[in-house]
């Protein structure tokens, strides 16, 4: 009799294998998303390389940087409708101005800047910039940030937002160092020296290299261009904010790069969610009542890297907002005044992040 052998596998075999493929997945998973990370976080760096070769190239040009945020005086001229929403008016972020620089020239063309970034100045119906604010500028978007769209404020299809905020959103927040001013008048319009909204009007040492009609030139980077940075990452879709009451949507959080209401925002709806918009600017330190915008160095709350929680309980505080903030692991990218790009880590000391935050406070401190 010949003997048969059978070929194949046994259960007990056929169990071994997949138990060795599901062993290796578990160990290349985590690297192939390890991998990915790392190319979009290397992406994220040289986006923000582009910026501060787009801010060189517009220093160069013009003789200064843009303002964070071009704004008028207080109801001068008046608004059309007396307290209406044109009352205080900022007219243009600096991504705005910086738009030819960034190889968005036709983008730019399509502004009236005598005007403002909402409407003419004379007619709150003037919509002509809302499409353009919803312009999506892939240089301004971090790929390692998560969010269910690039346009907030539409109401599902495109171009026929009813909502002023709408806007294409932006992970990029101008500097504005380690003081954050009130955009709209409030208790501290009381404050010795009234109510400061300029650049020109917060202390020097304070001072980042942005701010409202700010004019800052290369040379006014006293602290050192490798040593001061001009923006940071701001990711949006990070934070989910609840109001300051029960009444208020508890909804994500985004920065439009067209957003010119600085610190005024509100719940936008579209693309079926809901969502706050603010200004893409950010702070180190924040400046607050009892403590009036011109008081020491060490009044005020620090604002670090990376805020939590990240679901922000209903609250009156809005300062997780105003910090910078990405989705990388341990930290945020910034560029600083020298072109260069540097990973902060979230664990920065504090005074060291504000040192590096302002450009003439005469801090001896190096982010090495």
């Amino acid at each position: 009799m010949r003997n048969v052998r059978r070929t194949g596998f046994t259960l007990i075999e056929l169990l071994v294998v997949i138990a060795v493929i599901a062993v290796l997945v578990a160990l290349l998973l985590p690297a192939v998303q390890q991998a990915r990370e790392r190319a979009r976080s290397a992406q994220c760096a040289n986006q923000l390389r582009q910026l501060g070769l787009a801010l060189q190239n517009y220093e160069t040009a013009l003789g200064s940087f843009p303002p964070s945020f071009l704004r008028q005086e207080d109801n001068n001229p008046p608004p059309p409708v007396a307290s209406g929403q044109l009352q205080y008016r900022s007219h243009w972020t600096g991504y705005h101005l910086l738009l030819p620089y960034l190889e968005q020239g036709n983008v730019y063309e399509q502004y009236d800047f005598n005007g403002a970034w909402l409407s003419s100045m004379t007619d709150v119906n003037d919509r002509r910039h809302w499409l353009p604010n919803r312009t999506v500028i892939p240089a301004l978007i971090c790929p390692s940030a998560t969010r269910q769209a690039s346009v907030v404020g539409e109401t599902g299809v495109p171009g026929t937002s009813t909502h002023w905020m709408a806007g294409s959103v932006c992970d990029y927040a101008f500097s504005h160092g380690a003081d954050i001013i009130k955009a709209l008048p409030g208790p501290e319009a009381g404050c010795p020296g009234g109510l400061l909204h300029y650049w020109d009007q917060w202390p020097a040492s304070r001072r980042g290299a942005f701010g409202y009609n700010s004019h800052t030139r290369m040379s006014d980077i006293a602290d050192g261009a490798s040593q001061s940075f001009l923006i940071g990452e701001k990711s949006g879709g990070r934070l989910t904010f609840g109001g300051w009451s029960a009444t208020f949507p508890r909804a994500t959080v985004e920065y439009p790069w067209a957003m010119a209401a600085v610190m005024y925002f509100a719940p936008t709806s579209g693309n079926g969610m809901t969502t706050w918009v603010v200004g893409p600017f950010a702070v180190t330190r924040d400046v607050r009542l009892p403590d009036c915008p011109d008081a020491s160095s060490g009044a005020g709350v620090p604002f670090p890297i990376n805020p939590r929680p990240v679901v922000v309980p209903v609250t009156a505080s809005e300062s997780p907002l105003y910090s910078f903030q990405s989705m990388h692991h341990g930290g945020a990218y910034f560029v600083f005044g020298d072109g260069a790009t540097h990973f902060l880590s979230e664990n920065i000391d504090q005074s060291v992040f504000e040192s590096l935050s302002t450009i003439a406070g005469s801090e001896t401190a190096s982010f090495e």
